[in-house]
């Protein structure tokens, strides 16, 4: 007998396709069955926590997503609940709610976002009113119960979104785009986007003219305000022009221009036109509302902004928006889906240009490529980048200022991008490519000094074969994983180190025939943390809920607390009880439980079953996880191969095995198949609650086969991390 190790497992599970390439690095680190475990960053496999139940969404629809928005500190972040309609708010896996609603009064000028009560009803405000009470259905939405929530305009769309500072820009080609913009937890409004300056223009321009004197030219004057601190400039007033006898103003007699002030306003720029050609030329600043031309000549190099109304109909609402080089972008429209259009410099809603253009004016162009470039996402990288249904795009050079004159676009690669949501990770992106079917990834490679692309799920095939990909995003912390629930409800899983090389696939299910529809991840504190919308059938109906997916860490001395390993589960902590309730959510559901650290049920006997939203024990506890069995969480070695020998065309058996372990309890069985699995004999003295790091033996019950696979599987809701796996082989002829 022999002993071969296998010390890493940081590929993930392979193709079938590539189990003869015992060549391969990739082979020797890989696995033949990686499911319901993650591959950690450090090479080892780890069974997944469980998903803790947030709440239900607002209805078992299929028309939900998620999204985020991001704190200033840690642990402020919001996860968002989107629906036909409607927007719901989660901080920390809790729902957001208000208290301390205040009566509508009659009398009170509200504006959007206030919050009022009537008739034992919580109502947002819409827009700004007095005197309309609720339910007037023009300013007032109703909440349900206590439930904070808002409308949105986009109805059953599932919108793009993008953030930067306190605004989330959300897009979708059939309803017009909007901004939904954060003052609290509870205190969120949606407005529309103007593609107009935020200052408004100064009014009543009026010219005084100087006394009368020989001369032929006629002017006229336009002016515009800057605010405070931005100093962006208004769009012009009314335009007013000299009377009576055609003079320009001089030093004795100069034309005085007065314009009603504009709150906010800095300071004014006045324009003349003194040749009537209908070209305003800049003449001066002035500090106040008022200003003397003297006979200034205009600079007709510098001219007032001119408006551009953008997005304002059908067919030219944008799908996508990013921000780059301190300008918004928005891209595609059904009657342009390879335009793209930016704001000036500095802000997001102005999108004016002037005559002739300056190097800070909006932009606008078109990708002009050898096929047909529907814009799928834009993501500011070094550079502007453009992923489309023929290829992926960079607008502008690395540290170089696109402008009106200089927009450089270059096609990098032509493999084409999927519409669902790109992720940023280092200094690349991860993106669903072209059909849905192939997560790529995009990053600046000096080689080819430009964008190169690679393909993630080449040694992961089948996982991808026939299958679309919903969405996917990443969670830095704590595993480095990306998350991408498949079309047929299958979780995958990515373990993502570009800097170290490492991804390896590893896929996910649930009980209840759970089905994973979305994910989003929200910084936390201590982490990120992924939560999805799942579709369960419960108690022969389908629902839709929000799960969180717990951490792994187990805090020493706090194992009963920290082991969470059941899905859709709550948790009870309190006086002793042998009696646990509020579990309507798994109603009829057969349920695993741990109890102060002991496991009370593997999720496999009816003796444990939800009834009337309780369970029941056999004994008081004074901390109960409980929720669906995770079934199961295993790994299976590929077969027992070296490239080189001529071990692959001999017979095998594993007739032992040990395992090396990482803070894990001991409860879990291995085998050569699924119908051979042997348990790890605890002894006498082990403690199935201690967090054991170590090494252990299992005898096997096996017999001579071509493969000498070893297959581990832990059926209990308790952690498994194994770090390294040495088979005791025989060999025959």
């Amino acid at each position: 007998m022999q002993s071969t190790m296998q010390r890493s497992f940081a590929a993930g599970e392979l193709a079938p396709a590539l189990h003869a390439r015992a060549d391969q690095v990739k082979y020797t680190t890989g696995l033949r069955r990686c499911r319901n475990m993650i591959v950690r960053r450090e090479g080892g496999v780890e069974n997944r926590a469980g998903l803790r139940f947030v709440e239900a969404l607002k209805d078992a629809t299929d028309d939900h997503w998620l999204l985020r928005y991001e704190g200033v500190e840690e642990g402020e972040s919001i996860l968002i609940e989107a629906g036909n309609g409607y927007l719901r708010f989660y901080q920390d896996g809790a729902r957001l709610e208000v208290s301390g609603v205040v009566a509508y009064n009659g009398a009170t000028a509200y504006v959007q976002g206030d919050l009022a009560s009537s008739g034992g009803v919580n109502y947002y405000a819409k827009a700004a009113t007095t005197g309309n009470a609720p339910p007037n259905a023009t300013y007032w939405y109703p909440l349900t119960g206590v439930i904070y929530e808002i409308p949105h305009g986009f109805g059953a769309h599932q919108f793009n979104w993008v953030q930067s500072g306190n605004v989330i820009t959300l897009t979708h080609g059939e309803a017009p785009p909007a901004e939904l913009v954060y003052s609290a937890p509870t205190s969120w409004i949606i407005r529309p986007i103007t593609t107009a300056p935020s200052m408004p223009a100064p009014a009543n321009l009026v010219v005084a003219q100087g006394t009368p004197g020989p001369g032929s030219l006629i002017a006229s004057y336009v002016v515009t305000a800057a605010k405070a601190e931005t100093y962006e400039e208004s769009l012009v007033s009314n335009t007013d022009t000299t009377t009576g006898a055609p003079q320009l103003g001089t030093a004795i007699a100069p034309n005085v221009l007065t314009w009603d002030a504009v709150p906010g306003a800095v300071e004014y720029y006045v324009y003349a036109d003194n040749a009537q050609n209908g070209k305003f030329g800049y003449i001066g600043t002035a500090p106040s509302n008022s200003f003397n031309d003297t006979g200034l000549v205009p600079d007709v190099a510098i001219t007032p902004p001119i408006a551009r109304v953008l997005f304002a109909g059908a067919g030219s609402y944008p799908n996508n928006a990013a921000y780059y080089q301190q300008r918004r972008f928005f891209a595609r429209t059904g009657l342009v889906p390879d335009g793209i259009w930016s704001s000036r410099i500095g802000f997001p809603s102005n999108f004016a240009i002037s005559s002739p253009l300056q190097d800070d004016d909006a932009l606008t162009f078109r990708l002009m490529g050898n096929k047909q470039n529907a814009i799928q996402a834009l993501l500011g990288l070094k550079s502007l980048i453009v992923l489309t249904t023929a290829g992926e795009w960079s607008v502008g050079i690395p540290k170089q200022a696109l402008t009106p004159s200089d927009i450089p676009t270059d096609q990098e690669t032509y493999l084409g991008a999927h519409d669902k949501k790109p992720v940023a990770v280092g200094n690349g992106i991860l993106y669903i490519q072209a059909r849905g079917s192939i997560v790529n990834e995009l990053k600046y490679d000096q080689q080819v000094e430009g964008l190169a692309g690679r393909d993630l799920t080449v040694f992961a095939s089948h996982l991808f074969e026939g299958y679309t990909l919903n969405r996917i995003d990443y969670a830095q912390t704590p595993q480095a994983c990306l998350w991408a629930p498949r079309g047929d409800g299958t979780l995958l899983g990515l373990t993502y180190l570009p800097e170290q090389d490492v991804w390896g696939w590893h896929r996910h299910d649930t009980g209840a025939a759970g089905v994973f529809e979305d994910v989003c991840v929200v910084a936390e504190e201590g982490g990120d943390v992924a939560y999805f919308i799942v579709k369960r059938t419960i108690n022969g109906s389908d629902v839709r809920y929000l799960e969180r997916l717990e951490t792994r860490f187990i805090r020493e001395d706090h194992f009963a607390e920290d082991a969470f390993f059941v899905d859709s589960g709550l948790t009870y902590n309190g006086t002793p009880a042998n009696v646990i309730s509020g579990l309507e959510h798994l109603e009829g559901e057969r349920v695993a439980i741990l109890a102060d650290g002991a496991v009370i049920s593997d999720g496999s006997s009816a003796t444990y079953v939800v009834t009337a939203g309780a369970v029941t024990l056999p004994a008081d506890a004074e901390v109960v996880h409980v929720g669906l069995p995770i079934a199961y969480a295993e790994m299976e070695l590929l077969d027992l191969d070296v490239a080189g020998s001529s071990l692959r065309d001999k017979v095998k058996r594993v007739g032992a095995v040990t395992v090396l372990l990482h803070k894990s309890a001991r409860t879990f069985t291995a085998g050569p198949t699924d119908e051979d699995l042997s348990p790890y004999e605890l002894q006498e003295y082990d403690e199935v609650a201690d967090l054991f790091t170590g090494q252990v033996s299992i005898n096997l019950t096996s017999r001579f086969n071509d493969y000498g696979r070893v297959l581990i599987r832990q059926t209990d809701p308790l952690p498994l991390t194994v770090l390294g796996v040495i088979p005791m082989l025989e060999l025959g002829g």
